[in-house]
């Protein structure tokens, strides 16, 4: 479903991805945990191309893409990979001159062409699945931080992609919201989506996940199942900052 290969990226002379590689099968959940600065959002947004990466290869699906300096993919292909895949932002970055059902209306009629009463009746059920059908009606304002991502959420399922792309979901939220969002996540996971996931929720990686990286500046220390990785880390970087977020969590 994912591969990478040997993938680099760098902002300036800061490199910042020092030659990633990792599978994922499809219907499988991934992880990536690390600290800030580590990398891993720049190494999920190279997964939907909102990094370019440098250099490497990334495959999703049947689709593969190759990275050399001085090239980079054309707009169809470009196009063509994010098709694959939905967005969820830690911010949420939903329009808020529009309803909680037109939000999610909105790329199915501007990008996908369907009609509007199609893409309305694929919002409201994916509205209903994120548990906000009572909430169609709603503008961004109305809604609690954590009703706004599960909107987010529907939104990026509406183009039906083959991977959801997860970016800190729950890290702008209060604490009494997470556990909504995690809820749906979860749902989603049990029912076979492909999910890549960067969060610093260690009980959700621990219950989700199927496979874990950390990433410490730029490159991958730690892979494996969460028992693998948060219970007998073997990299003395990795076992430290565990150690803190299990102190947090206390």
């Amino acid at each position: 479903m994912i591969e990478v290969r040997n993938l680099h990226k760098s902002f300036g002379d800061l490199e910042v991805l020092k030659g990633i590689e990792l599978s994922l099968d499809k219907g499988k959940v991934l992880v990536i945990i690390g600290p800030s600065g580590s990398g891993k959002s720049t190494l999920l947004r190279c997964f939907n191309l909102l990094e370019m990466p440098d250099e490497g290869q990334l495959k999703i699906g049947e689709l593969a893409l190759n990275f050399d300096k001085g090239r980079r993919p054309g707009t169809r292909e470009v196009l063509a990979l994010r098709k694959r895949t939905g967005m969820v932002f830690q911010s949420y970055n939903l329009f808020p001159h529009m309803t909680a059902l037109e939000n999610v209306m909105e790329a199915q009629v501007t990008v996908q062409k369907k009609s509007k009463e199609a893409a309305r009746s694929r919002a409201l059920e994916l509205l209903d699945k994120v548990g906000l059908a009572d909430k169609a009606g709603n503008y961004p304002h109305q809604l609690s931080g954590g009703q706004q991502q599960r909107v987010g959420i529907a939104r990026a399922m509406a183009a039906d992609p083959e991977v959801l792309l997860f970016d800190e979901p729950t890290s702008a939220l209060d604490p009494e919201l997470v556990g909504e969002v995690l809820k749906v996540m979860k749902r989603l996971a049990s029912e076979g989506m492909t999910m890549v996931v960067v969060t610093h929720e260690m009980k959700f990686a621990a219950d989700v996940a199927d496979q874990i990286i950390m990433v410490d500046q730029g490159v991958i220390i730690e892979q494996g199942s969460p028992a693998e990785v948060l219970q007998h880390p073997n990299h003395p970087r990795a076992a430290a900052f565990l150690n803190i977020l299990t102190q947090r969590e206390i």
